[in-house]
């Protein structure tokens, strides 16, 4: 039996810590024991909590941020990151950890950790950092992705951000796994459910995720009055939650547009398929989406995706086959118009986009695949 500490950025539930939880769920069944540190309470801790895994909330000191440099703020850095070392390698020693896994590549103390201990790492890239959270390194950003690149194993959620992270090159210790979403026997149930659903009475757009600039919700609204203004009848769902003032530059943007008729906004879902099967097709309008594990659960859902075309979108999405992606606000409100016009063919996408994702974003093989470069470490 293994026992692996996995590490999280953050105590909250969105897409990597979703990951994260589908992939302990599903190693549970192999030679693995299960321990957790997050910095923070949140839904993370009361999921994990009822399921038994040991759980411990403790710094977890971030080498990137959105602040400018500051000496001082390099100084409380190193300082904050000397004390949490001390609590890790208690709860190392306490829980016999065999291996330690980031869950992020936004903090260093798990490989710091790993070092102290002499005991394997795994870093789990998910995230580009700079591009979709304008983060930025305090220490030199040539000097942190030498010390990303030398953990015993790498695993990237997709090809974007592996390309991102090592500019092309190839290392023997990098492997690309995309996330998994749902198991295949949840793929057939969602498949079910879809089939049972009433067609909507106005064609109703989603996204679904945190609310923030790098997302696109204000392109998203956008693009729906185009489409008002075009007498196109059509709906905007924006399901998440985000800071306050940007939620209501959003809101704001709509009275604008005088669209509050046809734009809701839902908060945070514990449950996304809530809305994905009240809606006929997902936007995904990020300028970076790393994996994009909405976009996969939209098309487990049997909904086409209209995805911007750039980041991971690109790898998850097959264009004119499962979705659509798309370059300029332009052609983004042309596709929209489209399958308003012709539900049809989303449907058709949807079936396609379903079957896709059942193949390639199940959690069995998705943690199976990680499961090997665990052995492989260990071994």
């Amino acid at each position: 039996m293994n026992n692996i500490l996995f590490i999280t950025h953050f105590g909250g539930l969105y897409g990597s810590n979703k990951s994260l939880l589908d992939l302990i769920s599903e190693l549970n069944n192999q030679e693995v024991k299960s321990h957790i540190v997050t910095p923070q309470e949140g839904l993370l801790k009361q999921i994990i909590e009822p399921k038994k895994t040991p759980l411990k909330i403790l710094p977890v000191t971030w080498w990137m941020t959105t602040k400018k440099f500051s000496v001082s703020r390099l100084w409380q850095f190193f300082r904050k990151l000397y004390i949490s070392q001390t609590n890790f390698d208690h709860f190392i020693k306490l829980w016999d950890i065999d291996l330690i896994y980031s869950n992020s590549s936004v903090f260093p103390v798990g490989r710091l950790a790993a070092i102290r201990n002499n005991i394997p790492h795994i870093w789990h890239l998910r995230e580009f950092g700079d591009l979709d959270f304008s983060l930025k390194y305090i220490l030199p950003k040539l000097l942190c992705r030498n010390f990303i690149r030398k953990s015993q194993a790498i695993i990237c959620n997709s090809e974007a951000v592996r390309k991102h992270y090592f500019q092309g090159k190839s290392q023997n210790n990098v492997s690309v796994i995309y996330n998994g979403i749902a198991s295949k026997a949840e793929f057939e149930a969602l498949y079910q459910i879809k089939n049972k659903n009433k067609q909507n009475e106005s064609f109703t757009f989603l996204m679904v995720g945190a609310i923030s600039p790098k997302k696109g919700q204000e392109t998203a609204i956008k693009a729906l009055a185009k489409l008002k203004k075009n007498g196109i009848n059509a709906k905007l769902i924006i399901t998440g939650s985000g800071k306050d003032n940007y939620i209501q530059t959003c809101k704001q943007l709509v009275r604008k547009l005088g669209i509050e008729e046809d734009v809701s906004f839902t908060g945070y879902i514990s449950d996304p398929y809530e809305v994905y099967f009240k809606s006929d097709c997902l936007l995904m309008c990020s300028e970076y989406e790393a994996f994009g594990r909405v976009t996969a659960e939209a098309m487990s859902a049997c909904l086409p995706v209209i995805g911007r075309n750039s980041g991971g979108t690109p790898e998850v999405i097959a264009d004119g086959e499962t979705g659509i992606l798309y370059n300029t606000f332009d052609e983004l409100v042309a596709e929209m118009i489209k399958l308003v016009q012709n539900p049809e063919i989303g449907i058709q996408m949807g079936l396609a986009g379903w079957q896709r994702a059942k193949n390639l974003f199940n959690i069995e093989d998705y943690a199976a695949n990680v499961y090997q470069v665990i052995q492989s470490v260990m071994d």
